[in-house]
C-alpha cells in the first residue's frame, strides 16, 4: 500500500471546530490504495485480492483506525445509473473486507458515481482508471491548537514573523499576523519545534511539548539585529575536540542560511569559541585556538555553499579569550564557553 507524503500528514478531514475550542478530534490518512472494476461491473477481480487482504492486515490489531471506501464509475451511462453502480462497488468491496475479518462498523463508504474523475473520459485507458474503488486506512487523531506570539523585546511590540512548525513527522509553515500573534493545529502529545525569523532581527527557536490543558501562551523573542550585536547559535553542537557537528545539529545551519537570505543587506562575523576554563588565553599556533577557527568556518563555508555572497560574511577564532564562564565548574557553563556566534558588523 502506499504510504501519504509528510506533507499529505493533514487531513483527510476535519471536524467542526468550536470558536476558541483548545483540542479536537481529526482524521489523517495512513495508507490510501486502489481497485478497478470491469465496464458496468461491481464484482470484485482477481487483481483486487492482494491490496484488499493488506488493508485488513494493516487494520487489524491496530487501535483507533478505520477504513474508508470511495467508489467512482466512468462517464457512460446516466449520471443516476452510474450513482447506482457506485454504491454497488463500494458495497462490494465492504462485503470482502468483512469476509476477510474487519469489523463492518470500523468501515465507512462514500459514492460518487461519474462525478470525480480521474483521468479523460474519451479513451479506454481513461475510462478504465476511473472505475475504481478507494480504500483508505485513517486513524483519529486529537490536535490541540498551540497559540504564541513573537516579540521583540526592548519594547515587546508584536513581529510579523516568518515560521517553521515542525514535529518528527512533518513540516510546515505560517506567518503571524501584524501583531505577532500565530495558532497551529498539532497532534495532542507531540514534541514540537517553533522556528521564528523576522527582517532586522535575529532567528530564534523553541521546542515544546504540545499537552491539552496545559498550553500557556508561546513566547518567542527576536532580538534586533543592529550594528554590534551578536547571538549564540543554538543547539549547534560539535563533536569533541573536532570541527565536525553532531548530527542532530545539522538543521541548524539552514537557520542561520534563511536569517541571512531575509536580511540581504547584513554582514556578520561568525565567531567560535572553545572552552579551557583556569588557563590564560591560548595563541594563534596552538590547536585549541585553531579549532575555534574551524569551527566558525564550518558555518561560513555551509553560507557560501549556498549562496551568500563572501562579502557578506567573515569568520574569526577567538581561543578561549571570550569565555562566557572563565572558571566554569558545570556542564552547562562549559557549554556555553563552547560556542558558535553571529556579530552583525553592518546593516
Amino acid at each position: 500500500m502506499k504510504t501519504l507524503t509528510p506533507l499529505l500528514f493533514f487531513l483527510l478531514c476535519i471536524s467542526v471546530l468550536v470558536k476558541g475550542q483548545e483540542s479536537f478530534d481529526s482524521l489523517i490518512v495512513l495508507h490510501r490504495d486502489t481497485v478497478f472494476f470491469d465496464f458496468g461491473q461491481y464484482d470484485i477481480r482477481p487483481d483486487a485480492d492482494t491490496v484488499l487482504r493488506q488493508a485488513v492486515a494493516s487494520f487489524l490489531h491496530k487501535k483507533g483506525r478505520q477504513i474508508r471506501i470511495t467508489a467512482h464509475t466512468d462517464a457512460v451511462g446516466t449520471g443516476e445509473a452510474n450513482l447506482t453502480l457506485s454504491e454497488n462497488r463500494a458495497k462490494a468491496v465492504k462485503d470482502t473486507l468483512v469476509a476477510l475479518g474487519l469489523p463492518a462498523e470500523a468501515i465507512t463508504t462514500e459514492v460518487f458515481g461519474e462525478n470525480i474523475p480521474i483521468a479523460d473520459n474519451n479513451s479506454d485507458e481513461g475510462r478504465q482508471r476511473n472505475r475504481r474503488a478507494t480504500i483508505a486506512l485513517i486513524k483519529t487523531i486529537k490536535l490541540i491548537r498551540i497559540k504564541g506570539r513573537i516579540i521583540n523585546p526592548e519594547d515587546s511590540t508584536g513581529l510579523l514573523a516568518d515560521l517553521i512548525i515542525r514535529t518528527k513527522g512533518f513540516q510546515d509553515s505560517l506567518q503571524t499576523d501584524s501583531n505577532g500573534y500565530f495558532e497551529y493545529p498539532v497532534p495532542d502529545q507531540t514534541v514540537v519545534g517553533i522556528d521564528a525569523y523576522a527582517p532586522g532581527f535575529f532567528f530564534s527557536s523553541q521546542m515544546l511539548k504540545a499537552q491539552a490543558g496545559q498550553m500557556d501562551l508561546i513566547t518567542l523573542e527576536l532580538s534586533p539585529a543592529k550594528t554590534g550585536e551578536s547571538v549564540d547559535l543554538q543547539n549547534l553542537y560539535f563533536v569533541g575536540d573536532q570541527a565536525v557537528l553532531l548530527t542532530r545539529s545539522q538543521p541548524e545551519l539552514p537557520k542561520v542560511l534563511k536569517f541571512m537570505q531575509i536580511n540581504p543587506t547584513i554582514k556578520i562575523e561568525i565567531a567560535g569559541h572553545v572552552n579551557l576554563p583556569n588557563q590564560p588565553p591560548v595563541g594563534p599556533e596552538t590547536w585549541d585556538y585553531n579549532l575555534s577557527v574551524r569551527r566558525a568556518k564550518l558555518v561560513y563555508d555551509f553560507l557560501l555553499e549556498n549562496g551568500i555572497s563572501e562579502d557578506r560574511v567573515i569568520y574569526k577564532g577567538y581561543g578561549n579569550s571570550e569565555m562566557r564562564y572563565p572558571r566554569a565548574t558545570s556542564l552547562k557553563e562549559q557549554e556555553l564557553n563552547r560556542r558558535v556566534e553571529i556579530r552583525v558588523l553592518e546593516e
